[in-house]
């Protein structure tokens, strides 16, 4: 083992109380800026292209595939680089600097028409913003196992981070509610309102690039390398045990990594779906059954709304649980929520009234939370147990979620009819057999996680 992987697997004895609650709220605010563009970029980006700017279906589909596949390939190469270097919060930086001009770039310009330059304006915009997005993103994942020296200071870090991005949701929805309900002609939301959506965009740049900074004062210095062995009977968590077994191999070579990163990408893709298509899926339930324009206008902003506040209880009090309810058995439940949720949007809803549809925003914000903690949590076991650097585990984990949520959206696109009164039900439809399929193949990702940590603790304990 060699001395970073030393540093990575051991504890900070002689720095025991490295994590400071000032410390951890600083960390809190360090993804902060990413979680506010993520919520712009997957609730609204393709609802803006296509309904503000008029852009084709098959077109807007194309940009955000570009991006997340942009994404996923600049994860890995920013793990390695970050584990190489050890410099987390310099490539965090630049990350910070590259997210700011290339997400100023996709929503300050309004084209009359859609050239080949105009397309690759946004192309390069998208470009700079993902890499930006993906450098941040890893480079403060990485961070947990370094700053943190126990499971529950994992845990902690991993909900505080999950809790800051429900608060930058329920932000960005807050924002957008407000600026579109100031609205004195009540049309339903259209080219007019370029200019509101470019007032939220200046918005979150401002709020994002002030908690960047506050980040950068609260997690300066730097931490003691003199390091302990944990001790065994410190290692309270069962897939902790499991997983110490096995440290020897690459984490490659390790079935659980798959098993984890599968779990991961289902809690991502389910989200990011449902972010993606709920306010189409709103505007497309208002058109069919004549539901007033102001009405529309609103619940395209609180509905995602609702599903973040919801989150953002369920986070604290998934907090709360921490080393009572197991991780696996929080994503059992939540996995088996989101099923339920996917089911009914396809049995349908009433339209005379909007209260199915907020409950079903609730359920979605339980979904995503339980899952997304509970994932979070077993790759930050992983790390810590398995004496690996983060950025690389990270970026794998995440490589899966970001590309395939980009195929999978182009694919919906592309199969969008080009006379909506063909397919009248497409995005329901969408939300419906896509989401469900995603809940099961999360369950049975947990199954193989079940068995593969039973059977790793069999041969612990009969060695």
């Amino acid at each position: 083992m060699n001395g970073y992987e030393k540093n990575m697997f051991f504890e900070d004895r002689s720095n025991r109380f490295c994590c400071l609650p000032f410390q951890k709220l600083s960390y809190g605010l360090g993804h902060i800026f990413n979680d506010l563009c993520a919520a712009m970029w997957f609730s609204y980006t393709l609802f803006y292209l296509q309904v503000v700017l008029d852009m084709e279906s098959t077109t807007a589909g194309m940009l955000l595939m570009i991006g997340q596949i942009v994404d996923s390939l600049a994860t890995p190469a920013v793990g390695y680089c970050i584990d190489y270097t050890k410099h987390r919060r310099l490539w965090h930086l630049g990350g910070t600097i590259a997210v700011t001009i290339g997400f100023s770039l996709i929503f300050s310009l309004k084209p009359d028409s859609f050239t080949l330059s105009i397309i690759l304006y946004y192309i390069t915009g998208i470009f700079l913003f993902q890499i930006g997005w993906a450098t941040v993103q890893i480079s403060h994942l990485s961070i947990i196992p370094e700053i943190s020296r126990s499971y529950k200071h994992s845990s902690d870090l991993t909900a505080i981070r999950y809790i800051a991005s429900v608060c930058c949701n329920i932000c960005v929805y807050s924002i957008t509610l407000m600026i579109l309900k100031n609205d004195e002609t009540k049309d339903s939301i259209g080219p007019n309102d370029f200019y509101k959506f470019k007032e939220i965009a200046v918005s979150i740049i401002f709020i994002g690039l002030l908690s960047s900074m506050l980040f950068y004062c609260g997690l300066l210095g730097k931490y003691d390398q003199e390091y302990e062995p944990l001790l065994r009977d410190e290692i309270v968590d069962i897939e902790m045990v499991e997983l110490h077994g096995m440290n020897q191999k690459h984490f490659l070579k390790q079935a659980i990594i798959y098993c984890v990163s599968i779990m991961y990408m289902c809690s991502r893709l389910f989200t990011t779906l449902n972010l993606i298509y709920m306010p189409l899926y709103i505007e497309e339930r208002g058109s069919l059954n004549d539901i007033g324009k102001d009405r529309i206008r609103q619940t395209v902003a609180s509905i995602p709304l609702t599903s973040y506040l919801t989150s953002f209880v369920t986070s604290l009090l998934l907090k709360c649980l921490v080393g009572i309810v197991s991780d696996k058995i929080t994503y059992c439940f939540g996995s088996i929520i989101g099923l339920v949720t996917s089911i009914w949007i396809g049995v349908g809803l009433s339209t005379k009234t909007d209260l199915e549809l907020y409950s079903i925003a609730a359920l979605l914000g339980v979904t995503g939370s339980t899952t997304m903690v509970s994932s979070l949590c077993l790759t930050a076991n992983f790390v810590k147990t398995n004496g690996i650097g983060g950025g690389m585990v990270y970026s794998f984990v995440t490589f899966t979620d970001k590309l395939i949520s980009g195929s999978v959206v182009f694919i919906v696109q592309h199969l969008q009819c080009a006379s909506r009164n063909s397919c009248p039900y497409f995005y329901k439809h969408a939300l419906t057999f896509i989401c469900a399929s995603v809940s099961l193949i999360a369950i049975l990702a947990l199954i193989s996680l079940h068995i593969k940590n039973r059977r790793g603790m069999h041969l612990l304990t009969t060695s």
